[in-house]
């Protein structure tokens, strides 16, 4: 499980969050089913985070990639984002809705989580899914809650 460095912050340094991406990185901090699926963090920042997941190996028995994807995608962004701007605190989803809009076939999907509402206890993000050409997919608006509690090592 990841135990982040430092929080992430408006003031977090380029090289912490450098560290921090890196940490993202590291097979098994995002958990089975984003290590399943293949997702990959590529960017960091106080108000985003930005992953891909291939579109092999994740389809649907249409050929499109699978609409659980683009939620488990949203919320492996959310949920992470919201964990390290919490400074590792436990974190839950508590709210999410997924509009699907273009199906992808084949490459790569990126979802890009920016944050709309980042409270004590509430962190709220829109997940924005897009393919290879930057085609908007999908939509997800995704709420977290920060817990109290550090997680259990």
């Amino acid at each position: 499980m990841l135990r982040p460095d430092v929080s992430l912050t408006a003031h977090t340094s380029p090289e912490e969050i450098d560290t921090l991406l890196g940490q993202l990185r590291t097979p098994g901090s995002g958990g089975e089913l984003a290590e399943r699926m293949g997702i990959e963090f590529v960017d960091l920042a106080h108000d985003h985070v930005v992953a891909t997941a291939p579109v092999v190996g994740n389809r649907q028995p249409m050929g499109l990639f699978h609409g659980g994807g683009h939620v488990v995608l949203a919320e492996s962004l959310a949920s992470m984002h919201s964990y390290l701007l919490s400074g590792g605190k436990n974190v839950v989803g508590v709210d999410l809705n997924a509009t699907h809009l273009r199906a992808a076939r084949a490459g790569v999907v990126t979802g890009r989580a920016e944050v709309l509402h980042q409270g004590r206890t509430i962190v709220s993000h829109e997940v924005k899914m897009t393919d290879e050409a930057g085609r908007l997919l999908s939509i997800v608006r995704i709420t977290n809650m920060i817990l109290k509690t550090e997680p259990k090592g």
